[in-house]
C-alpha cells in the first residue's frame, strides 16, 4: 500500500504488509511503545521489509530525518513519541550536500589533522566540505571512511572543527550516552549577518521538521517541537557581521543554525537557513548561485571550536581546541578571546 506522510500506521505491528519497492512520497512512522529503545536501522528494516540492509543504511545517511531534530544515525535508540520520516528517492533532502554537483569544489582528500588521541579514541579537525559519514554519490569522501573509525557525534558537512571518533564499539556506546546526557561540552564559533540584541543572549526555541519546506528534513522552530536551548556570546563586531560563541545546551539537528536564523542572525554562507533555501537546492543540483567572497559554495561560517569530555581511560578532564580556519577571518578577535590555534589539555 502507498505510505503517506503524517498518517499513523496502524499496520506498524504487522510490518510485512508494508510495500516500499518504489517510494514516491515521504513516509512517516511514529515510534510506539513496542519499539522503545530499538535501533533506528532495525526499526526501518521492520517498517520497510522490502528494503535491503544496504539500502536502509543509505537511506539513513541521505533521506531519513527524526521529528525531534536529532541526528539520524543507524545505532540511535528510538524514544516513544518521536517519529521517523523517510523522503522519496530523488527528493531534495537536508543532508548537507550529498547530491552536490560540479559547482562544489571541495577537496575531498584534504588532510585531516589529529588534535588529540587516547586509548580507542581520537579528536580530529574536520575540514569544511568533508562529510562526517559516508555519502551515496561520493564513496570514501568522508572522515569515517578515510580514518576507518566511527564518529561519536556528527558535524554538518560544511561545518569545520572538533570531531570525536572511536574504534571501540563499547566506547562508542559510552560516548553516545555521554552526549545524550549532556556530559560532553561543545563550543562553537559562528560569523553571522547582523547585530545581536545583547552581548550575551539565549535562544530557547523548540525544534522539529519543517513540513512546509521544499527541502525534506529541514528543521524549523515549532511550538510542539523538541526542547532546544543555545547560549550565545558576542566576541567581536565588524561592520554588518558579528562573531559569536555558541554553546548548545541540547543536541538537536542543525540547532545552532536554526536558532540563529530564527532570531534574524543567519550564519554567513548558510544556503539552507539563509534568506533563500533555493540556494541549497541549487547546490544539490550543481547549479550556480551567489556565494559570499572567499567561501566555497555551501560553506557556512560555523566552526566546532572546543570539545570537553572525561577521558574514558583514566577519568581525567580532556579539553581539545581546533585551530581557527582561515575562511572565518576575525584573527585579532580570535586571539583576544583565547581562541588561538589549540591542542588537547588534561
Amino acid at each position: 500500500m502507498a505510505l503517506r506522510a503524517g498518517l499513523p500506521l496502524t499496520a506498524m505491528h504487522r510490518p510485512g504488509r508494508l510495500r516500499t519497492a518504489a517510494m514516491h512520497e515521504a513516509a512517516t512512522f511514529p515510534v510506539t511503545d513496542a519499539y522503545r529503545g530499538m535501533r533506528l536501522d532495525r526499526f526501518l528494516q521492520q517498517m520497510l521489509p522490502r528494503m535491503s540492509r544496504a539500502s536502509v543504511q543509505t537511506a539513513i545517511a541521505t533521506r531519513v530525518t527524526l521529528a525531534s531534530g536529532a541526528s539520524a544515525k543507524a545505532n540511535r535508540r528510538l524514544v516513544v513519541g518521536e517519529s521517523v520520516t523517510i523522503a522519496p528517492h530523488g527528493a531534495e533532502a537536508a543532508n548537507d550536500g550529498d547530491g552536490a554537483g560540479a559547482h562544489d569544489a571541495v577537496d575531498e582528500q584534504a588532510p585531516i589533522a589529529v588534535l588529540a588521541r587516547g586509548d580507542g579514541w581520537i579528536v580530529v579537525d574536520k575540514p569544511a566540505g568533508l562529510a562526517t559519514t559516508p555519502m551515496v554519490r561520493r564513496p570514501g569522501a568522508d572522515v569515517a571512511t578515510r580514518l576507518r573509525m566511527s564518529p561519536a557525534h556528527r558535524l554538518d558537512r560544511y561545518t569545520s572543527g572538533c570531531l570525536l571518533l572511536t574504534s571501540d564499539p563499547q566506547l562508542a556506546r559510552s560516548f553516545d550516552r555521554a552526549f545524550r546526557e549532556h556530559r560532553i561540552g561543545k563550543e562553537y564559533v559562528a560569523v553571522v549577518e547582523g547585530a545581536p540584541p545583547a552581548a550575551e543572549f539565549e535562544v530557547d526555541a523548540p525544534l522539529g521538521v519543517d513540513v512546509h519546506s521544499r527541502v525534506t528534513g529541514k528543521i524549523a522552530v515549532l511550538p510542539d517541537g523538541a526542547p532546544a536551548r543555545t547560549l550565545f556570546t558576542v566576541l567581536a563586531c565588524f561592520g554588518e557581521r558579528t562573531l559569536l560563541r555558541a554553546e548548545p545546551r541540547t543536541g538537536r539537528r542543525h540547532q545552532i543554525r536554526v536558532h540563529l536564523a530564527h532570531v534574524g542572525l543567519p550564519i554567513v554562507g548558510d544556503v539552507l537557513y539563509g534568506p533563500d533555501e533555493r540556494n541549497f537546492i541549487r547546490l544539490q543540483r550543481g547549479q550556480p548561485f551567489a556565494v559570499p567572497p572567499g567561501l566555497l559554495p555551501g560553506r557556512h561560517l560555523l566552526h566546532a571550536h572546543r570539545l570537553r569530555f572525561a577521558d574514558p581511560g583514566h577519568g581525567g578532564a580532556i579539553e581539545v581546541q581546533a585551530p581557527w580556519p582561515a575562511d572565518l577571518g576575525f584573527a585579532d578577535a580570535m586571539r583576544g578571546d583565547g581562541l588561538a590555534p589549540g591542542a588537547a589539555s588534561s
